[in-house]
């Protein structure tokens, strides 16, 4: 039975029923999921790092664990969540709701990462550890179970799918990257490190982190969940944990897709945590130094993203997404390896960067490969793995996410990193330090590049799908 939900019609979708509008693409696909992952890359993302290492001071085994040993947490939330999606039954839909709740939880959970007592060390480490886990195992969890769901239950026109999987990873890639790596340079200079920053960068961060509220309520407002509309009509009955593992676990391509989004979730994790760093003291030899890198370094490196949509979207239609993502990351791999041979010749670094995001242009159109399996799980099946689909897709970025930070602060703890205690502060960091940051730069992108090609190579599902679709 479905469940009225609060506000009645104030909550209702601006979308059309039947057909995937220019509205619902720009603000549903574009716009809102843009805003959440500005405020996630900024808040989280990007910065909280170095909240950690150059405000606080933590550092040790401690710190260096705790991001990946967090994800045991957020692996159970995002398995309980995706239960909880699946048995959602609203006028709503099933996954727009956990959206719109979401957006409260991250505002509320991103202030409470950067309100950290002043207090003893114990009582710091305690709130890291709480604050972190409510952020990232439930109320980004929560968001990203809704959202990876979007595409999916969008439509069943898989033309209109890779459209709208290439919008919304524009959105939720290429411009938060850039908003939060252009201004928060910028933001952080103004703000300072050290331990008597710590309530400007609580202002600063709340202030983001607030941002999420009106974020998820754009994407709620302008996205419509068509197929689950198509399925409620036939009053289907909830399909179990285990059938649907079952059938996810024993479709190849569901499992190249999964394999595929933790490859490169991997290497865009560990280019944009160590982004700064590699900017701070690989190009440059402080954070004032650093921070007009970091605005070069993503105006040159993220720039052919914005223009390259409008060259994939052809290419793809004329030559598919499995010979145009080979290609691409093909380019990808060579131009990740220029950065590495560049060192810290800044000309070429940019050279050899805007090569490497024009061979990553295929990654727009990652969302439309989980779209794919979930219509090839149903063919072969006879009903959708949607809940456990999404909480894997969550498990897989959130844990990623967590295994880029650990490996960061392992390589910042054993390398021996000197933290500043000041933006103008100059130090030459150890050979073996500027190494490491390279390699999470450039080097794990080479491979990861090459991996993702390789498993496209195999991938030929998009013909099958296609030929089989009502």
């Amino acid at each position: 039975m479905k469940k009225e939900f609060p506000f009645g019609s104030v909550l209702d979708s601006r979308t059309d029923p039947e057909q995937v509008t220019r509205r619902e693409q720009i603000f549903g696909y574009f716009v809102g999921p843009c805003l959440v992952y500005s405020v996630y890359n900024a808040v989280a993302g990007h910065y909280l790092t170095q909240f950690y290492t150059d405000v606080l001071g933590l550092a040790g085994a401690f710190l260096t664990m705790m991001p990946l040993l967090s994800k045991l947490f957020s692996g159970a939330v995002s398995i309980l969540i995706g239960r909880l999606i699946d048995r959602t039954r609203t006028r709503h839909g099933k996954a727009r709701p956990w959206i719109l709740l979401s957006g409260f939880l991250i505002a509320l959970c991103g202030i409470l990462l950067y309100t950290v007592p002043a207090q003893s060390f114990q009582a710091k480490l305690i709130w890291v550890v709480v604050s972190y886990n409510l952020f990232f195992s439930l109320a980004f969890s929560t968001y990203s179970l809704g959202h990876s769901l979007m595409v999916p239950l969008s439509t069943r026109d898989a033309k209109k799918r890779d459209s709208l999987a290439m919008l919304t990873s524009t959105g939720t890639s290429m411009l938060p990257g850039m908003i939060s790596t252009i201004v928060m340079p910028v933001l952080v200079r103004t703000i300072g490190v050290g331990p008597a920053a710590q309530s400007r960068w609580l202002t600063v961060m709340g202030c983001i982190s607030i941002v999420a509220i009106p974020a998820a309520l754009v994407e709620f407002w302008f996205t419509r969940e068509r197929v689950a509309a198509q399925e409620s009509t036939g009053q289907p009955q909830a399909v179990s944990f285990r059938k649907q593992v079952g059938a996810c676990f024993h479709d190849k391509y569901w499992i190249m897709v999964v394999v595929f989004t933790a490859v490169l979730h991997l290497c865009n994790g560990l280019t944009t945590s160590s982004m700064l760093y590699y900017c701070n003291w690989v190009l440059g030899n402080s954070v004032d130094s650093g921070a007009a890198k970091q605005l070069l370094v993503n105006v040159v490196g993220q720039g052919p993203m914005g223009f390259g949509i409008a060259l994939l979207w052809p290419l793809v239609r004329k030559y598919g997404k499995r010979r145009v993502t080979i290609a691409g990351f093909s380019v990808a791999s060579l131009g990740s390896l220029g950065v590495l041979l560049a060192g810290d010749r800044l000309p070429l670094v940019l050279a050899a960067l805007f090569v490497k995001s024009v061979g990553s242009l295929p990654t727009y159109v990652m969302a439309a490969l989980l779209a794919e399996a979930l219509d090839h799980i149903e063919l072969k099946n006879g009903f959708r793995a949607d809940g456990f689909s999404a909480s894997v897709a969550s498990i897989t970025q959130t844990t990623i996410m967590g295994l880029s930070q650990t490996v960061l602060l392992l390589g910042i703890t054993l390398f021996g990193y000197i933290s500043p205690v000041a933006t103008e502060q100059s130090i030459v960091q150890p050979e073996a330090v500027r190494a490491f940051f390279s390699t999470c730069f450039a080097g794990f992108p080479l491979v990861g590049y090459a991996v993702c090609a390789g498993i496209m190579v195999f991938y030929d599902i998009g013909e099958k799908v296609s030929e089989t679709a009502p």
